[in-house]
């Protein structure tokens, strides 16, 4: 069993993190501090130091105990029914609808709705889950004298489901739809080469690095691009016309 050593605290590190991230400094303000390319290199950093993340700060990681919060999980979720269990993961935030579905077993949002509907609950489009359901004898009596209301019925909270799912993936949605991949334009220049040394926010220079080895473009080419564009939209259109090959 891994045993905790306090004295990791006296590290210079783990000692300015936990100190930032006790005044409220961000994520993304701790990995500028420290220049890295990522959160995840400073949560690997925390964890070999025998630290866990847990409620916005990095916390002793105590194997023991976490083996028996586990066991105890997992105690929980056998006693569960499939519906509690769909229904719990649905409480979640930033629960995706469609990937409870797929992880309960189903095909489609609509085999879900279909499948939690025969097992007395219906969706509720305010509390963006399924509920129990109770219909009234009436009700009961009109699903008994034929299949096709109730399999009207199904399909409305089937659709309830996917335009609740639909709507809350909005912005995502609209990215992937009215995003068009553009050809990046290539430029044969007159003239030789110069070095030019630039200081550069370090984020634009992180972007520079992964999207040259993205594209297997170099960060010449990338520079040179963006100047060109930039000289093109901004009054030097004419001066940067004599620039190129003819």
């Amino acid at each position: 069993m891994t045993t905790f050593n306090p004295e990791v605290y006296e590290d210079e590190k783990v000692a300015t993190v936990l100190q930032m991230l006790k005044k409220g400094y961000s994520q993304d303000e701790i990995v500028e501090f420290y220049g890295n390319k990522n959160w995840k290199s400073i949560d690997m950093y925390f964890r070999r130091k025998g630290f866990r993340w847990k409620d916005d700060t990095f916390v002793p990681y105590d194997e023991e105990k976490e083996k028996e919060r586990k066991e105890r999980l997992a105690s929980v979720q056998v006693e569960l029914t499939k519906p509690a269990k769909i229904i719990r993961a649905l409480e979640k935030e930033h629960a995706d609808i469609l990937e409870v579905s797929v992880k309960s077993g189903f095909k489609s949002i609509e085999e879900l709705g279909q499948y939690m509907m025969n097992k007395g609950y219906k969706w509720d489009s305010e509390k963006e889950n399924y509920i129990e359901y109770f219909p009234e004898p009436e009700e009961e009596s009109q699903g008994k004298q034929g299949s096709n209301v109730a399999t009207v019925y199904g399909t409305n909270s089937q659709f309830e489901a996917i335009l609740t799912y639909l709507v809350k993936h909005e912005p995502q949605l609209k990215e992937l739809l009215e995003t068009e991949e553009k050809q990046l334009p290539t430029f044969k220049l007159r003239g030789g080469n110069a070095n030019k040394t630039l200081t550069m926010n370090n984020r634009i220079i992180a972007l520079l690095v992964d999207y040259s080895d993205e594209h297997n473009m170099t960060q010449k080419n990338i520079v040179e691009t963006a100047l060109i564009e930039f000289f093109q939209n901004y009054g030097y259109k004419g001066e940067v016309k004599r620039l190129f090959h003819t």
